[in-house]
Formats: C-alpha cells, sequence, structure tokens
C-alpha cells in the first residue's frame, strides 16, 4: 500500500499538472468505484493538490454562483495508481482503469487492478478521518510526539501504524524509522526517555523527508503520474532485508511478526533489551 512518501510524490507531481485546470467530467466504470454526486464536479477550476494522510486531495473552486469549493479524495489503498496522459497519449492497461478525470488538456486515470482503492467528492472544510498528526506538519514536534506515546504499552512498530496517532507511515517506514532511531520495535511506546523521543521524531522527519526525494519505494504496484518507479527501495536499511547484513553492523537483519505484520530489525543496532520495557 503507497505509504506518506508515496503519496506525497503523487501529490506534489500533480500540483503542477493540474493547477487552473477545468475539469469537464468523471468516467467511472463499474460499481466498485462509485462517486456520488460527480456531476457536481463538472466545470469547477483545480486550486491545488496536496496529500491528506494517505490520500491525495484536489481542491476544487466554485461551479458558479451560489455553489462552494469542495474537494476530490483518493485513497490509492493496495494497487491503485494515478497517472497523467497528455493529449493523445496512452498507458497502462485499459481493463484495470477505474475512472478518468477529463481536465481541459489532459486525463488524469485512476488504476486500480485490485479495486480497493476509492475516490469520493466531499465539501472543501470536511474533517480529514482519523484525525491523526501528520509528521511532516511544521506543527510536529518532539513534545507532541511525548503527548502522543502519552505511557502506551502498545510495542513501538504497531504504535506506528496508528493512523489516530501518526499519519501516512506503513509498514515500510515504521521499520525504517525504528532503525534510523536505534529503537527496538518491540520496545513499549510509551517507555522512550526524552533523549529517545528525540532520536525518534529526528528519525521520523528524516527517512520520510528523504524517502519523498527518491519517490518513494516500489516493491510490485506504486509508480508516479508517469508510471515510474520509486527510488527509495535500493536504500533501505531493514526493511524486506531478512537475513542479509545489517547496513550498519553487518550482522543479519531479523524478521518477527507483531499483529500480524512482518517487522525487520538489527537486534544489535536497535538494542539492548531491557526488562520490563517489551511487549509481544
Amino acid at each position: 500500500m503507497p505509504e506518506l512518501p508515496e503519496v506525497e510524490t503523487v501529490a506534489r507531481q500533480l500540483a503542477p499538472l493540474l493547477a487552473g485546470r477545468v475539469l469537464r467530467r468523471i468516467d467511472v466504470r463499474g460499481p466498485l468505484l462509485e462517486v456520488a454526486d460527480r456531476h457536481l464536479a463538472r466545470g469547477r477550476r483545480v486550486l491545488g493538490v496536496t496529500r491528506l494522510g494517505k490520500q491525495v486531495a484536489i481542491a476544487l473552486g466554485p461551479a458558479g454562483r451560489g455553489t462552494a469549493a469542495c474537494r476530490l479524495i483518493c485513497h490509492l489503498r493496495m494497487t491503485g495508481r494515478l497517472i497523467w496522459l497528455g493529449p493523445g497519449e496512452t498507458r497502462g492497461n485499459p481493463r484495470h482503469v477505474r475512472a478518468t478525470l477529463r481536465f481541459d488538456g489532459g486525463r488524469l486515470l485512476f488504476i486500480d487492478p485490485r479495486r480497493f482503492g476509492t475516490l469520493r467528492m466531499e465539501s472543501a472544510d470536511a474533517p480529514v478521518g482519523n484525525s491523526g498528526t501528520d509528521p511532516m506538519d511544521g506543527r510536529f514536534t518532539p513534545p507532541v510526539l511525548a503527548g502522543l506515546l502519552g505511557g502506551s504499552r502498545q510495542g513501538l512498530k504497531p504504535w506506528l501504524l496508528r493512523q489516530d496517532r501518526l499519519l501516512g507511515i506503513g509498514n515500510i517506514y515504521a521499520s525504517e524509522i525504528l532503525f534510523a532511531a536505534r529503537l527496538d520495535p518491540r520496545r513499549a511506546a510509551g517507555s522512550l526517555s526524552r533523549g529517545e523521543i528525540r532520536r525518534m521524531f529526528g528519525a521520523v522527519r528524516s527517512v520520510l523527508a528523504r524517502a519523498i526525494r527518491h519517490c518513494g519505494t516500489t516493491f510490485s504496484d506504486f509508480g508516479d503520474t508517469r508510471g515510474r518507479p520509486g527510488g527509495f527501495g535500493r536504500l533501505l536499511a531493514v526493511y524486506g532485508r531478512e537475513g542479509l547484513p545489517c547496513r550498519g553492523c553487518g550482522r543479519s537483519v531479523r524478521r518477527i511478526v507483531q499483529q500480524s505484520r512482518s517487522t525487520f530489525y538489527c537486534e544489535r543496532c536497535q538494542g539492548p533489551r531491557r526488562a520490563g520495557m517489551f511487549v509481544a
């Protein structure tokens, strides 16, 4: 599933492509991706494209006098992609195109082989789901992180996946963040010292920023708006590297399962284990 860096990549690429264009219509294929009131999007001009957690938000201006601004929210889920096509361009398997957003001078295809993605219209001021804190927002600080951790007995890795705490972090970057912070993923989230919280904050920011610079990570499905894979996969320190030498110390990377999700870490770099601070 695309995580924060992948969705940020798509939003940043779409922003200059769509800015100022008028949305003429939305064509939806099949009943699994139905956009209620999609006819209300016609004739609206794109005001901007941003990321909301793991979702792409296309801000649309009023359609005319007496109408309010709104936004289209796209959640890519497992296999979704947003592909931009200029006049006369073709790309992607037509069987997997679930929706086509037709603009002046181009089309935006929503391609989703497994059909888990969603596209919806909502008011411009609708609250963001999950209500977590965006880790790339300037209001996210070490004290804010300390407050979110707040004595939690949950393991650090499962805690990082909670969208009601930090938005946009998934399985890949949770493992990478904890490696960069030198914290064991089994450690109770609420047991961190001030220094460890500062390390974790720095790792969250630096890992995500670096992944964004490299346009995210591709394992099987993610591609940017031109269909190109992300470049961060070759820089992964632990994720997907079970049995391979740790890039920090040379010891083999381990894989464990936490709440049915694979976790990758280095026992030497992310230790030592201290009694009373660990959960299953």
